[in-house]
């Protein structure tokens, strides 16, 4: 039988690892164990795990900032899905792990069947862009190209005038639905459940705050701009100049 892939667990308490591991290798999956953060990047290249479990609170490093080093690995290992196993549950911490570019987030304690149901739902997402999901909006394209505004899904890359910008997988997923779809308003709700595919408490404001973070980062165009429209949600709106 073989395997569904490597999943790099890394958690420095051992009974936890020792019972994610035996779920996992129940579920036909591979797992590479890790309880520090020192090898964690080294790992990634070495192991190409599709997907990392994360601890926020490890002995030598933040998982916090373990997720930021690896979303700026160069391609493709920036990509790598991670989900945060924590005990931090408050609202303020689960908003910081997605701003960093955190694919799913699991509060300890956890059912291990949750998590590998979680484990499942996320490498479905990543394993295809937005632009494929199924549903009304989908879309069959990989690149868009509006004004001086060009997004590759393929390489994850996102150019202004020919310059490109550095952009987190999740903000580049956002702006291409959001350009899929040129002066539609989608409510809060709505970009959760077609961008990130699920909900949780406190959930809408991570989509405040990757619309900000695009709006500091794309800067200000005259032919296109994210429009928020007060209490409804958000748009992509271009601008015809006559």
């Amino acid at each position: 039988m073989s395997s569904e892939g490597k999943i790099l667990v890394v958690e420095d308490e051992s009974n936890i690892s020792e019972v994610v591991k035996l779920y996992l290798e129940h579920s036909n999956y591979e797992a590479i164990q890790l309880f520090r953060g020192g090898n964690v990047l080294k790992t990634i290249i070495n192991e190409r795990p599709s997907l990392v479990l994360l601890d926020i609170m490890l002995p030598d490093i933040s998982g916090y900032e373990l997720c930021e080093q690896i979303r700026k690995m160069d391609a493709p290992y920036h990509h790598t899905p991670i989900i945060f196993l924590t005990a931090k549950g408050e609202s303020l911490d689960k908003l910081r792990g997605f701003n960093l570019g955190v694919d799913d987030y699991l509060v300890k304690p956890f059912d291990p069947n949750e998590l590998i149901a979680r484990i499942k739902a996320v490498l479905r997402r990543t394993m295809q862009p937005p632009a494929e999901m199924s549903g009304p909006l989908s879309s069959p394209r990989k690149w868009l190209e509006m004004g001086n505004i060009m997004i590759d899904l393929e390489q994850y890359r996102v150019t202004v005038g020919g310059n490109r910008i550095e952009l987190t997988p999740k903000e580049i997923e956002l702006l291409f639905f959001l350009m899929s779809n040129p002066g539609r308003v989608f409510t809060r709700e709505d970009l959760l459940g077609y961008v990130w595919n699920f909900d949780f408490t406190g959930g809408t404001r991570t989509v405040d705050a990757h619309v900000k973070n695009l709006r500091k980062k794309l800067g200000q165009h005259e032919t296109w701009n994210i429009q928020t429209l007060w209490g409804i949600g958000y748009s992509f709106e271009v601008v015809q100049h006559v």
